[in-house]
């Protein structure tokens, strides 16, 4: 989520549209969010969205958009 900073290791993964839904279990309906901005998530007004790139777009209650783009997956050398 924008602005924080926890490790995704720290996070729980979270459907961005929810599977009882229509939302896929797969990579591109998944998302690292900290328990407080996943419980965050489900509180009215919030909106969350995948783009096709992997980015993810947060609209708060107040009509403001956020993005959230994904780090470059790195290779062991």
């Amino acid at each position: 989520m924008p602005g924080c900073h926890r490790p995704v290791q720290a996070c729980d993964l979270d459907h961005v549209q929810p599977w009882a839904q229509g939302g896929g279990t797969d990579s591109t309906n998944l998302c690292g969010l900290c328990r407080r901005d996943h419980r965050l998530k489900d509180e009215p007004g919030w909106h969350h969205r995948m783009t096709e790139t992997g980015t993810l777009e947060i609209t708060t209650p107040a009509g403001r958009t956020y993005r959230s783009e994904p780090e470059p997956l790195t290779t062991a050398a």
